[in-house]
């Protein structure tokens, strides 16, 4: 940071001595120390100023941009440059004074020009405008340390830096005002700034030949950084007021902007540039209004000198990012090359600031709004990835709606239940199965009568249910009515088949009665998903009920196995079931909710009631013991009684088999685990309860669009601008697994996640936001 430097100047004495303090500090708040002492008097610097003035006003150089034009007179190049050389010679006699009583103050301010190695902020701080109009810039002293000097009011009334940041924007907003230009030409200062400023960096709103309502209403309605005029202007009424030629018929004062300006300067305006003519009125005003900073002309301005100076200091303000002081010191040596022609030229910037305020930069006026700035990009951002993120939630949903995503989302449900962890088997189940040994033994299909015997040896253990899965609609040899007669026994149930066009359908058996068949059958049809490659037959879903008068059949019963297996079991558990308004049974607190049309991947359900099948995470859902084993009584009593005992072939000579997601298995363990399903989510809830998938509402299913619309929000995120190949790589190699587990995990407690669109949705998204960024930044 610089070195803040104040030579404090107050009006002249009686004598003719400007009492002087020089003060140094780090800022306006931390003064480390002062020195007092006069300057002598300036007459003779003044006198010799005003005769340069005359000089030049005389001689005449081009067009100025000064309402009122000087005919060129009979003085010559030389005798202005004669009285340029009496005021660089009076301006060093004046700063460079032997008198004793401003010797010290000089000695104090070299002193900390050499410290500093040049590095200070200099700031002239005085009321008397005639001053500012000095050549300050001539001392000896300041040329040698590269100092351009500020210069500001002595008495203020804000000295704390309370100067807001412009809040409506994420860029340099600048108000150019063309004004009158009668032989000027004020367009080639716009098309510098155009040229000068990157249009990242800053907005140009142009104002030509406006009037004043128009302009105050600019200065009302909108915030800005910097104000730019170029045009014909005046100092009139000693100093005291600033006069701009807005158009060839109206001209107006500051002090009828007055009240725009302040609001405009209350709400973020830093710096007045007043590329014209005589500007010392025009500073004077917009000091009193608190303005932090100004750049204006001392005096009369040719038209070449105005536009090279607007060149040079936004090379160096806005390409270079120098200070506003650094940027008029390269601005005026560089005009320093033009004075052959226009004698003086570099003398006739000048600048003021405000003493409360640092001197701005390019980079500082951009910094001042990086809040806002950042404001704005994150909530474009936001825009953009809020946008995108529905848009292509909406996109996955309907493609998930025409079915497209279920050959995808069918086998990644499969893969998540093959992932979780591994179940005991349920202690209420016992399958005896009929194996090929069975069937060597006893034949295939076995008879009636071996069948017969299985059942009566079991029933003499006492099990609450006996699902019998072979089809016995004709008799199977010998023993046809022992096998009837088992039937008696209310605990016993046997199967039907109402098929459909790819499961033939088979009845039950005739000889049993009405009331045996519509209590003791039950439908062994499974739900089959087609599954192409695995020939149609994979299971994922348990049938509970069907209508057989809408959709008749030579199977009359309205009942699957399972469901009447878990009914009785359960009915003996003191657990009443009631059948609910809308067709769904409710056993204590839990109800078997039919699947809707849409579920989960399933986008075209049948009407049927029906339930997704929660698998226990094990091939073998019960305990096993085979045909030949029980009839052989090698079996425990404790196996049977009070259990729920299903018979049925596991041999690939039987054909009774189907794919699930744990591989092929024989149909009476799907029947098993549809059982022990039931039992478990009224018996054992809550800890392993059916599954679920999220909520929704008639056909839409708002409950998973949300949850896909959560991570397409994220891809958004993740893939937010200034993120390298590996980062967005690692990122989504993170993302992808966060989703992976976090579907597990809730599977895990029954429910199925939309895995495969909400995948999707992450990268078509981030993929939506990337090149979004890359189109922007090109």
């Amino acid at each position: 940071m610089s070195k803040l430097v104040i030579l404090e100047i107050s009006n002249a004495d009686s004598e003719q001595r400007y009492p002087v303090t020089l003060r140094i500090g780090d800022s306006i708040h931390s003064i480390n120390s002062q020195i007092s002492g006069y300057l002598p008097p300036a007459k003779e610097l003044i006198e010799t100023y005003h005769n340069l003035q005359k000089a030049r006003e005389s001689r005449g150089f081009g067009s100025y941009r000064k309402f009122e034009q000087m005919k060129k007179g009979k003085i010559t190049k030389i005798s202005v440059k004669k009285s340029a050389d009496c005021v660089k010679n009076s301006v060093n006699d004046w700063l460079s004074s032997k008198d004793e009583c401003f010797y010290s103050v000089q000695e104090q301010l070299l002193e900390v020009l050499i410290t500093e190695r040049g590095n200070v902020r200099l700031m002239i701080q005085t009321d008397d405008v005639d001053l500012w109009r000095l050549p300050w810039h001539l001392w000896n002293k300041f040329d040698r340390f590269k100092i351009e000097p500020v210069f500001s009011r002595l008495v203020l009334t804000n000295t704390t830096s309370n100067f807001k940041k412009n809040k409506s924007k994420n860029k340099i907003k600048i108000l150019v005002i063309l004004g009158d230009c009668t032989d000027i030409d004020v367009q080639g200062d716009l098309e510098l700034l155009k040229e000068s400023i990157a249009h990242n960096d800053a907005e140009i709103e142009t104002l030509v030949a406006t009037s004043s309502s128009k302009l105050n209403t600019q200065l009302w309605e909108q915030n800005w950084d910097i104000l730019f005029f170029a045009g014909h202007s005046s100092t009139e009424d000693g100093y005291r007021q600033g006069q701009l030629a807005l158009s060839e018929t109206e001209s107006i004062a500051i002090e009828q902007l007055k009240y725009g300006l302040e609001n405009a300067i209350k709400h973020g305006l830093k710096l007045a540039i007043f590329n014209s003519c005589d500007g010392m009125g025009l500073v004077n005003e917009l000091a009193s209004l608190q303005i932090p900073a100004v750049i204006a002309m001392r005096e009369r301005v040719p038209d070449e000198v105005a536009q090279k100076f607007l060149e040079y200091f936004l090379e160096a303000f806005a390409r270079e990012k120098k200070s506003l002081p650094d940027s008029v010191r390269k601005a005026r040596e560089r005009l320093h090359g033009m004075e052959v022609e226009y004698p003086c030229a570099s003398w006739l910037p000048m600048i003021y600031e405000h003493l409360a305020v640092e001197s701005p930069s390019w980079d500082e006026l951009l910094k001042g709004n990086e809040e806002e700035r950042q404001r704005v990009s994150i909530w474009r951002n936001l825009q953009t990835v809020l946008v995108a993120s529905v848009l292509v939630t909406s996109a996955v949903m309907g493609v998930r709606g025409m079915g497209l995503l279920e050959p995808l989302e069918l086998p990644a449900y499969d893969h998540l239940m093959r992932q979780r962890q591994p179940e005991p088997i349920d202690p209420r189940l016992l399958v005896v199965e009929v194996t090929g040994t069975d069937l060597d033994k006893y034949g295939n299909p076995v008879n009636d009568a071996t069948v017969a015997k299985l059942i009566k040896k079991i029933e003499q253990d006492q099990p609450r249910a006996i699902g019998l899965t072979l089809h016995r609609y004709q008799p199977q040899q010998l023993g046809r009515e022992a096998l009837i007669a088992q039937f008696s026994n209310p605990n016993l149930f046997g199967v039907c088949a109402f098929g459909d066009g790819n499961q033939k359908g088979y009845p039950p058996a005739p000889e049993l009665s009405e009331k045996q068949i519509k209590d003791q059958i039950g439908f062994s049809d499974l739900e089959i998903d087609d599954q192409p490659g695995n020939n149609g037959r994979m299971v994922r879903r348990q049938l509970l009920s069907y209508n057989p008068k809408r959709f008749p059949s030579s199977c009359p019963s309205p009942f699957s196995l399972s469901f009447q297996l878990a009914y009785r079991f359960i009915y003996r558990e003191n657990i009443q079931p009631i059948i609910q308004d809308n067709d769904n049974w409710k056993f204590g607190q839990v109800i078997l909710k039919s699947l809707a049309p849409q579920t989960g991947a399933y986008q075209k359900l049948g009407e049927s009631d029906q339930i997704l099948l929660n698998y226990r995470a094990n091939l073998r859902p019960a305990q096993k013991v085979t045909l030949t084993e029980l009839i052989e009584g090698r079996v425990s009593r404790n196996l049977i009684k009070d259990k729920v005992v299903l018979i049925g072939v596991n041999d690939p000579r039987g054909k009774e088999e189907v794919d699930t997601p744990y591989g092929r298995m024989p149909t009476v363990w799907v029947h098993a685990h549809m059982v022990s399903q039931i039992l478990s989510a009224v018996i054992d809830k809550p800890n392993r309860p059916l599954l679920w998938v999220l909520p929704q509402w008639s056909f839409m299913q708002w409950g998973e669009t949300l949850f896909i619309w959560v991570f397409a929000l994220t891809g958004g995120f993740l893939a937010r601008p200034g993120r390298s190949v590996l980062q967005l790589t690692l990122t989504a190699g993170i993302a992808t697994c966060i989703i992976y587990y976090l579907c597990l995990a809730i599977l895990h407690r029954g429910g199925w996640m939309p895995i495969v669109p909400s995948l999707l949705a992450l990268f078509v998204s981030g993929g939506t936001a990337i090149v979004y960024t890359v189109r922007e930044q090109k």
